[in-house]
C-alpha cells in the first residue's frame, strides 16, 4: 500500500508538469502540440488505448520521480548567496527546507518540547549540540557557557549589530545575514536537521497505523513541492513567451529590451550558484539547483535573443491572443505562490507533528524533576 501510495504521488507529480512540458512543444516546435489531436486519433484507429495509457503512466511517473528529486534540492539549496558591500551583509535565500525546520525546533525548544530525546543517547546528543550552538555557547560548560550567554547580552545591549548574536533563531528565516553569522547559522540548521531526521526515523518505525497524519502531511509536501517546482518553470516560459510574441509584433519597443533582461538574470544566478556549489561542495553532490536555473534561462536566450525561422504565433489570429501570454503569466505567478506558500505551511505542519509525535510516544527516561529549595 505505501508503495502505491508513493507511485500516486511521483505520478501527480507527473501529470502537473505535463501543462510546461505541451507549453515547451509549442514554443519551440511552432505549435507542434495541434499534432497532438492526430496522435490520439491514430490510437483509437489501431485499438492501443490501453497501451498508450500505461506508456502515459511510465512517462508521467518517470518525469515525477525526476522532478520530485530535483525540486527538493531547489528548495533546500543554500548555494545561491551574495555578499552587499554596502551594509556587508548576507543576501541568500532565507526559507530553504532546513532553515524552516530549524525554526520549527527553535520554537518547540522554547517551550521545554525536546526533553523527550534524552532517552536516545545520540539524539540526546544532537539536542545538547542544537542548544549550545543556537546561543554560540559550544565547547564551552557549567559556569563558562552561562558567562558567555551574559557577556554576549552585555554586548549585545552596546552593540545593536554584533558580529556574534547571542541568539541565532531569530536570524534564521531572515534573507539578510549579519556579517559572521553565515557559519554559525550553517551549523545550527545543520544541527537541527540531523536532530529532525533522527526523529522523524524513530516516528517512521513505528508503522503505518501511528504515523497515519504524518503520512499524509508528507505526502502533500513532495505534492506542493513538485507543484511549486513545475510553477515556477511554468511562469518562466510564459514571461519569455510574452516577450517573444512583443518581441515579433513591436521589434523596437522598450519592453523588448527589458524582456531580454530576464535570461540574464537567469544565467548570472546560474553563474552565481555554480561557482559556490563546485567551491564548497563534494564533486559528488550533483547541482540540481544550477542546472535547472540553467536550463530556464537557455529557453530565454532561445525565445528572446535568437531571431526566429518564422514569426512567433503567425498561424494565430492576433486580436484573439493579444491578452493570451500576460493572462497566463498571471496565473502561472499565482499557482506558484500558492504552492509555495502551502508547501511552506505544510513543511512547519510536519514538522510540529514530528515533534509531537515523537514526545507523546517517546519511551525515554523523563527529565529530572525539579526539587524546591
Amino acid at each position: 500500500m505505501g508503495a502505491l501510495t508513493i507511485a500516486f504521488d511521483t505520478t501527480i507529480v507527473g501529470a502537473l508538469a505535463l501543462p510546461w512540458v505541451i507549453l515547451v512543444v509549442h514554443l519551440f516546435f511552432f505549435e507542434g502540440e495541434n499534432r497532438f489531436g492526430d496522435l490520439l486519433a491514430w490510437v483509437q484507429k489501431q485499438q492501443m488505448t490501453a497501451a498508450a495509457g500505461v506508456l502515459l503512466f511510465a512517462v508521467a511517473f518517470t518525469l515525477g520521480s525526476a522532478v520530485s528529486r530535483i525540486a527538493q534540492d531547489f528548495f533546500n539549496d543554500d548555494d545561491l548567496y551574495a555578499h552587499v558591500p554596502i551594509t556587508h551583509h548576507w543576501l541568500r535565500m532565507g526559507t530553504t527546507e532546513d532553515r524552516i525546520i530549524t525554526s520549527v525546533y527553535c520554537d518547540r525548544e522554547d517551550n521545554d518540547l525536546l526533553r523527550a530525546g534524552i532517552g536516545n543517547p545520540a539524539l540526546k546528543e544532537k539536542i545538547a549540540s542544537f542548544q549550545c550552538r543556537k546561543t554560540e555557547s559550544c565547547g564551552l560548560t557549567g559556569g563558562n557557557a552561562v558567562a558567555a550567554e551574559t557577556e554576549n547580552s552585555a554586548t549585545k545591549r552596546k552593540n545593536p549589530s554584533p558580529e556574534k548574536p547571542n541568539n541565532l533563531c531569530p536570524q534564521t528565516l531572515s534573507w539578510l545575514a549579519p556579517p559572521g553569522l553565515w557559519e554559525h547559522d550553517k551549523e545550527l540548521n545543520e544541527t537541527a536537521a540531523d536532530v529532525f531526521g533522527l526523529e522523524e526515523s524513530a516516528m517512521l518505525l513505528k508503522g503505518e497505523d501511528a504515523t497515519q497524519r504524518l503520512r499524509q502531511l508528507h505526502d502533500q509536501i513532495m505534492v506542493l513541492r513538485g507543484a511549486a517546482f513545475n510553477g515556477l518553470i511554468g511562469f518562466s516560459l510564459c514571461v519569455f513567451a510574452w516577450g517573444a510574441r512583443i518581441r515579433c509584433e513591436k521589434p523596437r519597443s522598450g519592453q523588448r529590451w527589458l524582456f531580454a533582461v530576464i535570461p540574464a538574470v537567469f544565467l548570472f544566478v546560474t553563474a552565481l550558484a555554480a561557482k559556490h556549489h563546485f567551491h564548497e561542495r563534494a564533486p559528488s553532490a550533483p547541482p540540481y539547483m544550477e542546472f535547472s536555473l540553467f536550463l530556464i534561462g537557455l529557453a530565454g536566450v532561445l525565445l528572446l535573443w535568437i531571431p526566429r525561422m518564422q514569426p512567433f504565433g503567425v498561424h494565430s489570429d492576433k486580436n484573439a491572443l493579444l491578452w493570451r501570454w500576460p493572462s497566463l503569466t498571471l496565473l502561472s505567478a499565482v499557482l506558484m505562490v500558492t504552492a509555495v506558500l502551502g508547501w511552506w505551511a505544510t513543511e512547519v505542519a510536519y514538522t510540529q507533528e514530528v515533534i509531537y509525535h515523537y514526545d507523546s510516544q517517546s519511551t525515554g527516561t523523563p527529565p529530572p524533576a525539579v526539587t524546591a529549595p
